[in-house]
């Protein structure tokens, strides 16, 4: 809940993307005002080899300063290949 001071909402989007491959990220649309967003998005992460990990980042966007980082996660190579392609 980053926008305390304005409706207690958030405008949620998420950064995935393979750690230490800049050109592999992607980032979701903003959601606006919720609290528990489902995106539902889908694309291609450029880059990704087997075993190569995924590194998701949760932020508010602020219009007007810098967003607010909201949680971060990492999904192991062993969690993703060969079971999810």
């Amino acid at each position: 809940n980053a926008d305390w001071a304005v409706n207690g909402l958030s405008d949620p989007y998420c950064v995935c993307e393979v750690p230490g491959k800049p050109f592999s990220r992607i980032l979701t649309p903003v959601v606006q005002d919720r609290l528990d967003p489902e995106w539902n998005y889908t694309r291609e992460i450029c880059d990704w080899e087997p075993g190569d990990s995924l590194s998701f980042a949760v932020f508010d966007k602020d219009y007007g300063k810098k967003d607010d980082l909201l949680g971060r996660a990492t999904l192991a190579a062993e969690r993703i290949y060969p079971f999810a392609f």
